[in-house]
């Protein structure tokens, strides 16, 4: 029974760091706080944690088990968000297009390609926009491009560390330099973007850690990253 249930919990590390990190940084900009951001934390869990019932019901969809979780964790997640946002709940409509991109591209172009990646690390930003959105009651564009451009850097940067082909090194580099360029254009401090210097020093030099190493500096980078987007943003 245990292992059964350890099977449902997904054990993407990276994934729950982000949504943290990103959780953190939209009650740290928010300057507030309400007892309110723990069901909501709990609710934005159980959907990410859905992906690991969803994965094994579309490779055996006669697996009634997996269907049956996924539906309950999605279940669960919809009646809190429903009774924290209420009659906001029309607001928050069009963010849906970001998980059902990520689905359809999970379906079509499948779990690992880059274009679902990106839309993974899109939608794990969304937690930023909904901390922000329950405490203060607005939706802020700027706060989630400077989440999202964040977050997605990161997949440029691995894909250059491991394939190490010449494109994904430029790419890299070059998402960097985009990200720096989007960021002035909508006003947000360049200086929140400093630890993904460490993206074009990868992508450059491709120096060699440990995979567990990497992802300690990844979580360091994020850490930093929050504290410049309280401070700065």
């Amino acid at each position: 029974m245990k292992a059964e249930v350890k099977g449902y919990v997904l054990k993407e590390y990276g994934s729950w760091s982000v949504l943290t990190i990103a959780y953190l940084v939209g009650l740290g900009v928010s300057r507030s706080f309400s007892w309110q951001v723990v069901p909501l934390f709990i609710a934005l869990g159980l959907l990410i944690n859905s992906k690991q019932a969803l994965m094994k019901w579309l490779r055996r969809i006669t697996d009634g088990a997996s269907l049956a979780i996924f539906a309950g964790q999605i279940g669960v997640a919809t009646a809190i968000l429903l009774i924290i946002f209420g009659s906001d709940i029309p607001r928050l409509l069009p963010l849906l297009a970001i998980p059902a991109a990520y689905l359809l591209s999970s379906k079509i172009a499948g779990e690992h390609s880059i274009l679902t990646e990106l839309l993974g690390f899109t939608l794990l930003s969304l937690a930023a926009v909904l901390a922000k959105f329950l405490l203060t009651n607005g939706l802020d564009v700027r706060l989630f491009i400077a989440v999202m451009l964040y977050f997605t850097a990161g997949v440029f940067k691995i894909k250059a560390v491991l394939f190490k082909k010449t494109l994904d090194r430029v790419l890299a580099a070059v998402y960097v330099v985009f990200s720096v360029f989007i960021y002035h254009r909508m006003h947000i401090p360049i200086i929140i973007l400093l630890p993904l210097i460490d993206n074009i020093l990868a992508s450059a030099a491709l120096y060699r850690v440990r995979l567990q190493t990497t992802g300690w500096i990844e979580v360091g980078k994020s850490l930093l990253f929050l504290w410049l987007m309280i401070f700065y943003f």
